[in-house]
């Protein structure tokens, strides 16, 4: 268990996106990529697939919710 599985998943979608783009644009070290993987672990564990755009996400459940 890490520290970030105890944040909302649209918590850390926010937050992963923010950490990423900073990395792209040379505010972070590419070193923050570690916290990358914690967080979306964190978020897989929520059962929400994390998408390359920015703030979507998909939430998988057995049921089809409309």
């Amino acid at each position: 268990m890490c520290s970030y599985d105890h944040y909302s998943a649209n918590y850390l979608t926010g937050l992963y996106h923010s950490i990423k783009q900073n990395i792209e644009n040379g505010f972070l070290s590419r070193a923050m990529l570690q916290e990358l993987d914690l967080i979306a672990e964190a978020i897989r564990k929520q059962g929400v697939c994390l998408l390359e755009e920015r703030r979507t996400v998909r939430v998988f459940t057995k049921y089809n919710i409309k």
